[in-house]
């Protein structure tokens, strides 16, 4: 591989491949090639590339298996574009998040995705309020949708950092206690949850009563 973006690519084109049980038996090869370059002697990216070589229908599952390993191995991290049910799924989450937002009286926000400047690790979603306020940080990384609750706990961070710089104050805020609440995992559910008394759940995200 000549730089990052060319391995990024090939990484990209192979992973949606192999998800998908099938490999291009050159772009595999090409996989291989690159990992031996660094790693003569890896048994790993030898039978791949002998796989690729031989291109053998028979042998595409194993294939598939062995390319995603590498690259996992490789730090691959795949994105929207590799993982779009990962969007849905945090897409999904926002209009939970909204829920809240509406219930204290602001307008809903809205989930974006950074433009894609052909690196695929840099493209993050983040949340921005009706006003155009943004958070500060990298923004929502594709992997918090893998699953409900990640997504569910990462946009409603993102959203709460975008509504706090808006309102310059905290959001949401513990009805009991007054302190801010802060999104989490708590039990296998996502919560907003308060410090007060020690701490507990105020309430499951989606789910806020009152302003």
């Amino acid at each position: 591989m000549d730089d990052y973006r060319d391995f990024d690519r090939l990484s990209s084109a192979v992973y949606i491949a192999a998800r998908a049980g099938a490999v291009d038996c050159t772009a595999a090869f090409d996989l291989a090639a690159s990992w031996l370059e660094e790693r003569p002697q890896d048994p790993d990216a030898t039978e791949l590339a002998t796989l690729s070589l031989e291109c053998a229908q028979a042998s595409q599952p194993r294939m598939a298996k062995i390319a995603l390993m590498l690259l996992a191995a490789a730090n691959f991290c795949p994105g929207f574009k590799e993982e779009p049910g990962w969007l849905a799924c945090l897409e999904d989450a926002m209009s939970l998040v909204n829920r809240d937002v509406a219930a204290t009286g602001i307008r809903p926000c809205q989930l974006r995705v950074h433009d894609d400047d052909g690196l695929n690790w840099s493209v993050n979603a983040y949340v921005e309020t009706s006003d155009g306020y943004t958070g500060v940080t990298e923004g929502i990384y594709p992997a918090s949708g893998a699953d409900p609750v990640s997504a569910l706990v990462a946009v409603a961070e993102d959203a709460q950092d975008a509504i706090m710089h808006a309102l310059f104050a905290a959001w949401p805020v513990c009805p009991a206690h007054r302190f801010g609440t802060h999104a989490r995992d708590y039990e296998e559910a996502a919560i907003w949850w308060c410090s007060g008394d020690g701490g507990h759940a105020v309430t499951v995200i989606g789910q806020w009563q009152g302003r």
